[in-house]
């Protein structure tokens, strides 16, 4: 199960809850369905309307160059604000906060590597359609990249995992978080009440919402540096200087350089809070000093010092001398431990002399017990 807040709400109507506003969580799920189909679509469709511009040795004015920049931009933006729109319905963004995010510490990170990936897709796309025109057989290689890093991880593994909460790894109803819409997941992780990740199990999940993440931003990290070393290795070769190539190569290594330093950093933080909390719990699980393994209390012990007969001095009716100055717990421990060596020998001489006795058949007319041995009567003035 998955933790639950002061109340006992469990993170499945906690979700439902939030999403209230907007219609249920099956509501606010399939926005974002539609926002993440719709952006890659366009990053398909788009290219090849600006085919001209993608051409390998194109010449264009700059006022087509502004109209190809701006269509782009008005892409990235609407989809920012479309996930912005979404928190607004779930009431966790108020409309004058939207001119000051870029100041906020909180939003600033998420809304930069939204706008980084928004541009690192779409440039990596059009990178296709520019060497495929330069005869450059590197275009494969970058088809293949998009193919495996859009299509079979975001499109196709990362759907699936969402749809299903991780294979039922993730608390219920949040595997929305593995389609990495940034904006949303910091501002849910924001508010929530409860960790839910907790589990009542005596393990720890294996598959945790930090985790989750950390996941995606690996496998667009992986995406950057294969991107990047493919377009350098096209420019290396080219012969001529394509501008195109030059802004994906720095937006793909802007959005890998940042997704790098924020997994890092959210890794260190686990790890620390992990610590803390053994630290805690060794503390609270620490047996105490003086109890024994089987719960009972065990009193110190001091070794002894082996003495000489007559060494040490003292009394001279004993043998074994004086074991010099003696703490309390030693007087009293030599005090309980001679009368109880005194009743020792006196029941073994008396078990001794019954044994022999016994030996002897009472109902053998021949064998008429030798003597019989009364038993020692206890002193009980040593005690």
């Amino acid at each position: 199960g998955g933790g639950r807040d002061s109340s006992g709400s469990s993170p499945e109507a906690f979700m439902e809850e939030l999403c209230n506003n907007s219609g249920g969580y099956t509501r606010f799920f399939r926005a974002l369905l539609f926002q993440y189909f719709t952006w890659y679509i366009g990053i398909l469709c788009v290219p090849a309307v600006f085919w001209d511009h993608h051409r390998c040795e194109v010449r264009q004015p700059w006022a087509a160059w502004l109209l190809y920049a701006g269509v782009i931009l008005a892409m990235a933006a609407f989809a920012v604000l479309s996930e912005l729109s979404t928190l607004q319905k779930m009431g966790l963004l108020q409309g004058r906060e939207v001119t000051s995010m870029h100041q906020d510490r909180r939003w600033r990170i998420p809304l930069a590597l939204t706008l980084l990936w928004k541009l690192d897709t779409y440039t990596d796309v059009a990178f296709i359609f520019v060497a495929r025109d330069c005869g450059s057989t590197l275009w494969w290689a970058s088809l293949a990249t998009v193919i495996f890093g859009i299509v079979f991880c975001q499109l196709i593994l990362n759907l699936c995992f969402a749809c299903t909460d991780c294979d039922h790894e993730l608390p219920p109803s949040f595997g929305f978080v593995m389609l990495d819409f940034k904006l949303v997941n910091a501002a849910i992780h924001q508010i929530l009440p409860f960790d839910p990740d907790v589990t009542h199990l005596p393990v720890a999940r294996p598959v945790t919402l930090n985790s989750a993440a950390h996941l995606v931003g690996v496998q667009k990290l992986v995406g950057d540096v294969a991107q990047v070393s493919i377009q350098g290795l096209f420019l290396g070769y080219a012969q001529y200087s394509h501008g195109f190539v030059h802004f994906s190569i720095l937006v793909s290594a802007l959005h890998g350089g940042l997704t790098l330093l924020t997994v890092l950093g959210e890794c260190v933080q686990d790890e620390r809070k992990l610590q803390c909390q053994s630290l805690h719990q060794g503390v609270a699980l620490k047996p105490f000093a003086g109890m024994g393994p089987d719960g009972f209390p065990t009193l110190p012990l001091q070794p002894l010092q082996h003495m000489q007969p007559g060494q040490g001095g003292g009394d001279r009716n004993n043998p074994y001398g004086s074991f010099g100055a003696q703490s309390p717990s030693n007087k009293a421990a030599e005090a309980v431990a001679a009368p109880a060596a005194h009743l020792i020998g006196k029941a073994s001489s008396w078990a001794t002399t019954s044994v022999a006795s016994s030996s002897v058949d009472p109902f053998d007319p021949n064998e008429a017990p030798k003597s019989v041995t009364k038993a020692p009567e206890l002193d009980l003035d040593l005690l």
